[in-house]
């Protein structure tokens, strides 16, 4: 995405084709602090869903994961942007976690396999539904590029 490799970078410009980019590190700090976030929000969503109860426990992980989007769609600098990366990746781990507790204590026992089963497929479509937004908006020339793909998530959010 040009225009987000653009409003991104400090000054960095890739070798390969002379264009402002941001740096491999930055890039690394971007990438891993979402699955940081994943890892203590998957830490943290037993006790959450103990203390809270399951179905409050998704609502408060929802929230959180809604921050997340919401600091990732406002961003116009990295700091923002990681910050964001960070807090939708806690509340992805939180509501991973509690999910697949809740589907198992409240599905009959004959459909619980189906059930929790359904939970993986719908991950993979919603991986395919991100990969069709970002191939949708990489040649967009404005915020739209990556700012289209990320606020997509409200919807998930919104349904939970």
């Amino acid at each position: 995405m040009p225009y987000w490799r653009d409003t991104f970078s400090t000054g960095y410009r890739n070798p390969e084709d002379g264009e402002l980019d941001v740096t491999g590190s930055q890039s690394s700090l971007i990438v891993s602090l979402l699955s940081a976030g994943t890892f203590f929000g998957a830490l943290t969503a037993a006790p959450t869903a103990d203390i809270l109860g399951r179905r409050i426990g998704m609502v408060a992980s929802t929230g959180v994961f809604t921050l997340g989007v919401v600091l990732q769609t406002i961003a116009t600098s990295i700091p923002l942007f990681v910050a964001g990366r960070f807090w939708a990746g806690f509340g992805v781990g939180l509501i991973s976690a509690i999910i697949p507790l809740y589907q198992s204590e409240t599905a009959p026992k004959w459909i619980r396999g189906a059930v929790v089963g359904c939970y993986q497929l719908a991950i993979t479509i919603g991986l395919l539904v991100a990969a069709i937004a970002n191939n949708g908006t990489k040649d967009r020339n404005d915020t739209g590029s990556y700012r289209i793909p990320i606020a997509i998530q409200f919807v998930w959010a919104i349904i939970m």
